[in-house]
């Protein structure tokens, strides 16, 4: 047969695919369908089935090779991107799934890498597949699979690589566990969450299915494919690709307006949710049998309306044994399952499912509370509210007490007077939480207009946000309450996308807008984001007005809203702690987080933010192990959330790595940074101060060969990021590894470009010259040059004193030169810097029981009382280093070993005469 073009194969290859699914007799009946309305188009489709029969007849995957055939190349071992493909996964019509493993060691887990096909996106589709697949990467969410990485190979195949997930789809693992009602709303939940993070980050899903949505051994349910059908679709030709079923979508879970070829919205997914909803909790598809083609699923779902949950047996008839099979399934009767199903939660799906998007639920998060409410008994939005339905809610939440009530009514009189006291502080908690509760919706709508796709044009993150302020201006012109909450919203969104000028303009706006309202929260909160962005940007004085106002206003206001004082606190602790001002940042963060725990009822994870923001103030104020303790105590608490794989998850690692790596517990420092690299290919890239800090505390412990890559792969990944700083910081500090190697001449190269590199970048006085005058005497000391030497060390001890703050290699500079000056038969300065090394390495503990500068430090002390013939002060000084040494760098460090050796050598000591 002679092979279609690829236009006409983009027409032919989604039936294709939709054939050779059917059964021979289906697939029969669906091909006379399309003789009927295109008779060419089925003969092309009948002949492409007949050369699938062949090749399925002969076992054509099976068969062996004849001899001196061209053989077929496999994908196995090819490289796409930095990934190396392993293994298929699976095939679809948009392309190939395959396992695949990172080729340059940086990750050691598996990912899905996605070969799409070409011929279903065109070219300027693969080119927008690796433009807009960083935006997608930015989702970080516990029920989220990953976009990892986007991209087009050399040879121009558009890949996407995701997080590779290991599980059951969510239909299946519910019946396989024959999961109740009230089970399956549980995991239901966790799928609303995903979806309603992605919807906040201006992400529909629009092919939200069970294939999509699998459930991992431990219970954690996991989206797929998240943003991907809009990067499959094209900006002009969206319309007629729905009609033509070309485009990324399911029919069995489509909308109707994306059948229809309309506007795309939030509420595209809510329909979706609301399908599967149905699946997981009858069984069935609401408008078309198990049967159905394609072709009548999609003209169903327009022309059908869904069968009500409790009837969605009754339509199948005499088949009692299909209706026991799925209640089984949910661990029930088909009575009991019925009755479980009859009312709110009916009433719910109707709701979602409903044919206008208009009269859908407009937010998952919408939905995701009237599900809540119906597990505890509350009132529902999804049906008519009466005072006979509102009282039924009540006595069934709460049972006992409507019992109760009716035995003691004459006490509930009595004590009539406390009540109304009692009744005013709820009504002014109320009066908090339907603000908050009016704001969140208003935030939810404005969010759904950004997301609604009315034009069938892919957007970026930044043509959102542009197009939203004029019409943000449009709507609220009347209403400057909601026009300045989305003014800060809109300018906090800016802020996420690095469009700093943007954010502060906006956020201008919204505190003009709001100067003479009655809202006080609004008012301080827009002051506080306001007085941040000052801080931020250096301009402190403007942030300490705007921040003392905002908060004295917050604290007068009664009853206090503890969450938005606290967050205001915490935000000045960080501009405090930009500012220099350590005592003040603690002070700040002390408060935040006291204020936070005196809610009744407070977001867990701001619980995690706040306590991160006091882990920095205490280390400036020189308590690092109070420090450490808030941050593994804010790591703990988030991997509780289930949001231990997340960025915030990998930022809080970090910290504290560093914060561990400074105290000189450099076994901590390695472990935790091992473990924030082990988290960082799954959420993006790695960051290159991530790779070069787990490298500079390598070389710390001895392993300088293994540092060595790192460091050149850190410095070229800060290099094309732009951060020329970073880079050639992470040279400067990380040179000394080629030194250790006796590699002088790289080392000293190395050391020269850092030098050549920084100079206009930082200002006189900076530590980091300090850091380079260090890495000159350690380079001098290799060399032999003892003299130069002592020079460098002297000008990097100088440089860490001036800077007003203590920061630990200026110990390893002292000890340094205690030990040069030992060579160069200078014992009294050394045994003088000896031990002020040590003095402050004790003072430097900052709540540790041991560091390895005060080991080193001890090592040098030890030399210097030998050379003094004071062999007693010598052995103490290193049997105290062991001690030291062997709890931070452990015994295989080359310190330890030096120590160890140094107290073997020394003759034993006389027993005391009696």
């Amino acid at each position: 047969m002679t092979w279609p073009d690829r236009d006409r194969w983009k027409r032919l290859s989604p039936l294709l695919d939709e054939l050779l699914e059917l059964e021979p007799r289906a697939r029969a009946d669906r091909l006379a369908a399309l003789r009927a309305s295109d008779a060419a188009l089925a003969d092309e489709l009948q002949e492409l089935l007949g050369v699938a029969g062949d090749a399925q007849a002969v076992r054509f995957l099976e068969a062996a090779v004849p001899t001196g055939a061209a053989v077929v190349p496999t994908l196995v071992g090819k490289r796409v991107g930095a990934y190396v493909l392993e293994a298929p996964l699976g095939e679809g019509a948009m392309g190939t799934v395959w396992r695949a493993r990172r080729a340059d060691g940086r990750y050691v887990g598996a990912v899905a890498v996605k070969l799409l096909h070409l011929s279903q996106i065109g070219r300027a589709g693969a080119q927008r597949i690796e433009r807009e697949g960083a935006i997608l990467a930015r989702l970080t969410h516990p029920h989220i699979a990953r976009l990892l990485d986007a991209g087009i190979t050399a040879e121009g195949q558009p890949y996407l690589v995701l997080e590779l997930v290991e599980g059951e789809r969510i239909d299946q693992y519910c019946d396989f566990r024959k999961l109740t009602v009230d089970e399956r709303l549980a995991l239901f939940d966790d799928v609303l969450a995903a979806v309603a993070h992605a919807h906040s980050h201006l992400v529909i899903h629009r092919d939200i299915k069970p294939n999509n949505i699998l459930v991992t051994a431990d219970s954690t349910v996991k989206l797929l494919d998240f943003g991907i059908a809009k990067l499959l679709q094209g900006p002009a030709t969206d319309a007629a690709l729905t009609v033509d079923g070309q485009t990324a979508l399911t029919p069995q879970y489509a909308a109707p307006e994306q059948v229809q070829g309309a506007a795309v919205t939030t509420a595209t997914d809510v329909y979706a949710l609301g399908v599967l909803l149905y699946v997981l909790l009858a069984g069935r598809h609401p408008t078309a049998n198990d049967s159905a083609s394609s072709t009548e699923v999609l003209r169903a779902t327009l022309d059908t309306e869904p069968a009500r949950l409790t009837s969605a047996w009754s339509e199948r008839g005499a088949d009692a044994d299909a209706a026991q099979r799925v209640a089984a399934r949910r661990g029930t009767t088909p009575p009991r399952l019925c009755r479980a199903l009859r009312g709110d939660l009916e009433n719910i799906v109707a709701r979602a499912l409903r044919k206008d998007p208009t009269q859908r639920y407009q937010t998952v998060a919408a939905l995701a509370d009237d599900l809540r409410r119906h597990r505890t008994h509350e009132r529902v939005s999804a049906r008519p509210d009466s005072i006979a339905y509102r009282c039924t809610r009540f006595a069934r939440r709460y049972r006992g007490t409507v019992v109760a009530t009716s035995l003691v009514i004459a006490s509930v009189i009595a004590g009539l007077v406390g009540t109304v006291t009692q009744a005013q502080r709820a009504q002014q908690e109320r009066d908090i939480a339907l603000r908050q509760l009016n704001y969140a919706q208003a935030s939810a709508e404005f969010i759904s207009f950004l997301l609604q796709d009315g034009t069938n044009k892919p957007f970026t993150t930044a043509e959102l946000l542009a197009r939203a302020e004029p019409v943000l201006d449009k709507q609220f012109a009347d209403d400057r309450a909601q026009r300045a909450r989305l003014l800060l919203i809109l300018a906090v969104l800016h802020g996420q996308v690095q469009n700093e000028d943007k954010a502060m303009e906006l956020l201008q706006r919204a505190q003009a807008d709001a100067r003479d309202l009655a809202d006080v929260s609004l008012r301080s909160e827009i002051e506080c984001q306001l007085a941040f962005e000052h801080g931020i940007n250096g301009a402190f004085d403007q942030a300490r007005a705007l921040f003392g106002h905002a908060i004295a206003e917050l604290r007068a206001v009664r009853p206090l809203d503890h969450q938005l004082l606290s967050q205001c606190l915490q935000s000045r602790s960080e501009v405090a702690r930009l500012r220099g001002d350590a005592k003040a940042a603690l002070a700040d963060a002390q408060a935040a987080f006291d204020t936070l725990g005196e809610a009744s009822n407070v977001q867990r994870t701001q619980i995690v933010v706040t306590r991160a923001t006091l882990s920095g103030a205490l280390d400036k104020v020189g308590r690092a192990g109070d420090a450490a303790a808030e941050l593994r105590q804010a790591i703990g608490e988030l991997q509780a959330l289930g949001r231990g794989q997340t960025q915030q998850a990998l930022g809080l690692h970090n910290n504290l790595g560093v914060l561990l790596a400074r105290a000189g517990q450099r076994l901590g420092a390695v472990d935790t940074f091992r473990r924030a690299l082990d988290l960082a290919p799954g959420l993006g890239s790695v960051p290159p101060a991530l790779e070069c800090n787990y490298a500079l505390n390598l070389i710390e412990l001895g392993r300088a060969r293994e540092a060595m890559p790192l460091i050149e792969r850190a410095t070229a990944e800060a290099k094309a990021r732009g951060d020329r700083r970073m880079a050639y910081g992470a040279l400067a500090q990380g040179a000394h590894a080629w030194c250790l190697v006796d590699d002088l001449q790289r080392c000293s190269e190395l050391l020269a470009h850092a030098h050549a590199e920084l100079t206009p970048l930082l200002p006189a006085g900076h530590s980091m010259w300090g850091m380079l005058e260090l890495a000159r005497a350690q380079l001098e000391l290799a060399r032999g040059n003892l003299a130069r030497a002592q020079v460098a060390l002297k000008q990097a001890v100088t440089i860490f004193e001036a800077a007003g703050e203590v920061n630990r290699y200026g110990i390893r500079a002292l000890t340094l030169l205690a030990r040069t000056e030992l060579r160069l038969d200078d014992i009294a300065a050394a045994h003088a810097h000896a031990t002020q090394a040590v003095a402050q390495a004790r003072d430097a503990l900052s709540g540790f029981d041991h560091s390895e500068w005060l080991g080193s430090a001890l090592v040098a002390s030890g030399l210097v009382h030998q050379a003094r013939h004071e062999t007693a002060p010598a052995r103490d000084a290193w049997r105290a280093a062991l001690v030291e040494l062997k709890a931070t760098v452990g015994e295989t460090a080359p310190t330890y070993a030096e120590a160890r050796q140094l107290l073997e050598r020394l003759p034993a000591a006389r027993p005391e005469s009696r």
